[in-house]
């Protein structure tokens, strides 16, 4: 076995060898479409610089590990995201090597701090790491939707699809700030600093990685955009399935049932927009029993409980 790294550009084979083994990492969730895991695996959402070193055999990928190297905040830390081994070469050292890479590479940069998430990991446990945020997977099926509701006194809703409209960016700084006030438990990250140029940057991702993104807004009578929650549906994934990702409701404007309401219409939009779509599935710290209770309403259904570990070097 040699462990090398991934050029995604110049090893077309090596890159595709490695979404087989990886690509259904969030299993029993929904799959890593090839666009989706490139764009996840490479740079992530938030453009961060990565490096990905795989495990060949023959020629073969059997395995593999990206290491996200945070250049705006969290300069200390390195982010595992992805750690995989195929599963008829597992219990043989592979994982090990891989997580040893990864290991020497944080001390090669001056980083401390070492940060998984995975699923009833005692393998990092037995390496001396520490779990520090609990969180649950919950699916909502498309007939289990929670019926209509009334809008709140106050408030419209307009759901919108792709890209933040031109004229609204400046809107979306303080909403996506607004997800910094979500539990993290025992583990410490730095907030989340937004400017107009890094939410164009972060939504410029989303074609690239071939998603439908559907946002809902809730504005009040003001004007103000108080409130807001976004979907994504893959184009690439045959399983059915969409991803809720942020919502946020602004500090003056909570204690109105806002998250709900987002939550409800978008939703409703997105079903009604993707027929292919029959589940969505959304991830909660275990300790946010607001946003739990908000999706249970909507009939949202437990599917698994993860957890992200820490290594301090």
């Amino acid at each position: 076995m040699n462990i090398v790294p991934l050029d995604w550009a110049a090893s077309p084979d090596l890159a595709a060898g490695y979404h087989r083994v990886a690509g259904g990492l969030h299993a029993p969730g929904p799959p890593l479409s090839p666009a989706l895991f490139r764009l996840w695996v490479e740079r992530g959402w938030r453009s961060v610089p990565s490096e990905t070193y795989l495990a060949i055999d023959d020629g073969r990928v059997i395995g593999g590990v990206t290491l996200h190297l945070f250049d705006r905040d969290r300069l200390g830390d390195v982010l595992i995201r992805v750690l995989e081994v195929a599963p008829d070469r597992r219990g043989r050292g592979v994982g090990s090597a891989l997580l040893g890479v990864a290991r020497e590479r944080a001390r090669a940069l001056g980083r401390s701090k070492l940060i998984v998430e995975a699923k009833d990991e005692g393998f990092l446990a037995r390496r001396g790491f520490r779990a520090v945020y609990t969180e649950a997977r919950r699916v909502l099926h498309r007939s289990s939707q929670a019926a209509p509701a009334p809008a709140p006194d106050g408030y419209t809703f307009e759901t919108t699809l792709g890209p933040t409209p031109p004229g609204r960016l400046d809107e979306m700084v303080p909403l996506l700030a607004a997800m910094n006030d979500a539990p993290t438990d025992d583990h410490e990250v730095d907030a989340e600093r937004w400017t107009t140029t890094l939410v164009r940057a972060y939504e410029d991702t989303w074609a690239p990685a071939r998603q439908t993104v559907y946002t809902t807004v809730a504005r009040a009578a003001d004007g103000e955009a108080a409130a807001f929650t976004r979907v994504f549906a893959d184009a690439d994934d045959p399983a059915g399935w969409a991803r809720q990702t942020d919502t946020a409701v602004l500090k003056r404007h909570r204690g109105r049932n806002l998250g709900f309401h987002v939550k409800l219409r978008n939703n409703a939009h997105m079903f009604a927009a993707e027929p292919a779509v029959d589940r969505v599935i959304t991830w909660n710290a275990v300790s946010n029993h607001h946003m739990i209770a908000i999706n249970e309403r909507l009939g949202y259904r437990l599917l698994d409980v993860w957890q992200i570990w820490e290594l301090r070097e």
